[in-house]
């Protein structure tokens, strides 16, 4: 039974927790074009207190609120929460409003992984809630579309994980992978957030292209959750705002050619909205995805080794997209509500 209201209906009231982040900054430029949500209200910690447009001109008359404080009897009043939050800082407000009416999105890595000793490891710090880790769905639709619809909390995916997860998914779920996958990716510096880093600025990235994180990345841990396999992962940081293109490598048992891969890949994401499987010798851009939330996929077999290609906006499918796209899950709604733009050409 669908719980989505009709659109002259009250519409449900949303809240951002992290408004003013790039990851907030894209929820609010896509929730002001979905028929059933109302953005009720914008929170930030060091800009609260300011207007959202003053901050960002391009919603000046359209999204005038003022930046409010984190108070959880607001959140409570609240229908649906986004929280676009650095990790650690979502533990405490999941575990506050855990069971109550509201449903939460969670964006920042805090309920990815399901162990809280593999959490511990890769970020430094315990678990505040390491109860909620077995309970919390992944906010990974193409997979896990039934969890979310259930579910009054979801944790949503890395950027990074989420263009290998779904580059790799069909052919890890199919058990022909033999050893590791290899995955060496690339991102635009956008997908370091907003805040000011050295590593981040345009004199250190323009005209430039670097590898960081070379086996010990904080995304790493997730695609092997999710793919059941051993990852071995690479990303890069490459001049652009936005935008990633993992490549992936593996070998197989067998050898299989294109029509084949194409069979399974095709078995697996039929109906899927916003997966793109390109035909035999095209590759994904990170141009032909920009600003949408489709994830463009190529698959390129030699003999028993395949390379599959995937291009992905980090920040919308890798984020704010992709969190949307779980809240229609939870709401009833079609997945594509609110998300159907075409990537710009120029």
């Amino acid at each position: 039974m669908s719980l989505a209201r009709p659109i002259s209906e009250t519409p449900y009231r949303v809240g951002i927790v992290g408004a003013g982040g790039y990851t907030g900054i894209e929820l609010c430029r896509l929730l002001l074009a979905h028929p059933y949500i109302r953005i009720e209200a914008l929170f930030a910690k060091s800009q609260a207190g300011k207007i959202f447009s003053d901050i960002y001109p391009q919603f000046l008359g359209i999204l005038d609120l003022v930046l409010e404080p984190v108070s959880l009897e607001r959140l409570r009043g609240l229908d649906v929460i986004f929280l676009a939050l650095p990790h650690g800082e979502s533990q405490p407000l999941v575990k506050a409003l855990w069971k109550s009416k509201v449903k939460v999105i969670d964006l920042s890595a805090d309920f990815r992984l399901k162990d809280a000793q593999t959490f511990a490891h890769h970020y430094g710090s315990e678990h505040s809630a390491p109860e909620l880790l077995g309970e919390i769905p992944l906010g990974l639709p193409e997979r896990y579309a039934d969890d979310i619809r259930g579910a009054q909390t979801v944790a949503c995916p890395g950027c990074y994980s989420t263009s290998v997860m779904l580059g790799m998914g069909p052919l890890a779920m199919s058990g022909l992978i033999v050893g590791d996958v290899l995955v060496d990716a690339k991102s635009g510096v956008s997908g370091a957030g907003r805040a000011l880093k050295t590593g981040s600025l345009f004199c250190e990235v323009a005209d430039g292209f670097s590898a960081y994180g070379t086996g010990t990345h904080r995304h790493q841990p997730e695609m092997e959750q999710v793919l059941g396999l051993p990852v071995f992962f690479s990303p890069h940081l490459v001049p652009m705002s936005r935008g990633i293109l993992a490549s992936m490598y593996v070998t197989l048992r067998e050898p299989l050619d294109f029509q084949t891969l194409r069979q399974m890949y095709q078995s697996v994401y039929q109906g899927q909205p916003f997966i793109q499987l390109l035909p035999e010798g095209a590759r994904p851009t990170t141009k032909t995805v920009f600003g949408s939330n489709r994830c463009a996929i190529s698959i390129v077999p030699f003999g028993s080794r395949v390379v599959v290609f995937s291009a992905i906006d980090n920040v919308i499918k890798g984020a704010s997209g992709q969190a949307i796209q779980c809240m229609n899950l939870m709401l009833g709604v079609p997945q594509e509500t609110g998300l159907q733009a075409v990537s710009p050409y120029l």
